[in-house]
């Protein structure tokens, strides 16, 4: 993302880390509402980076390895179309090289490290997350059909802002560890409890 001298000026004055944070992460939402400068998939986009500063992998997802890319999954039609190879062509993700793979046959989710699971998939989510079951993979969907068949975030839009919602139960079962932070930046969904 790329932000403007006044929005860097900010950014620069604020010395509370939290603080910086959290105007960094909230900062492509508070675009996308007042000046719709960017498109809601450009929005998206951003979040997707942002997320990830609030996620650890395990070990056996080699994060420490910057000689391997971050891969960012999609499965399904592609509704970003150039938008994240122009925004991650140069942008890393754990200070690793971020490669876009478009997903077709569900074994190769297992080489990802994000899975943006699109619309179109909504026939086969189950089938998808199943596959995912214990799989280090944070899992992000734009799809409000998604929020209680253990995709780990929502992202949906609700008068003209970008909100997102957590399924913490589903994090878990993935052995990612999520920042509490994040956690209250969202609406929080709890998927075991709702089927008791």
């Amino acid at each position: 993302m790329v932000y403007n001298d006044d929005t860097y000026y900010f950014l620069k004055l604020i010395t509370n880390r939290r603080v910086k944070i959290l105007f960094v992460l909230l900062m492509p939402l508070c675009l996308f509402a007042q000046a719709q400068k960017f498109s809601e998939y450009e929005v998206k986009a951003a979040f997707l980076e942002k997320f990830t500063r609030f996620v650890e992998w395990p070990a056996e997802a080699h994060m420490e390895d910057v000689n391997k890319p971050f891969v960012i999954g999609i499965m399904g039609e592609n509704p970003f179309n150039s938008i994240l190879e122009k925004m991650y062509a140069n942008q890393k993700i754990k200070n690793k090289k971020v490669e876009i793979r478009y997903i077709s046959v569900l074994e190769d989710v297992k080489n990802c490290n994000l899975l943006f699971i699109t619309q179109s998939k909504n026939n086969r989510v189950d089938q998808i997350q199943y596959y995912l079951k214990n799989l280090p993979i944070l899992t992000v969907c734009d799809d409000i059909r998604y929020s209680k068949k253990g995709v780990q975030i929502m992202l949906f839009v609700e008068s003209n802002h970008v909100y997102f919602e957590i399924d913490q139960n589903a994090v878990k079962l993935s052995g990612l560890y999520m920042n509490s932070l994040l956690l209250k930046m969202s609406k929080t969904i709890n998927t075991k409890e709702e089927k008791q």
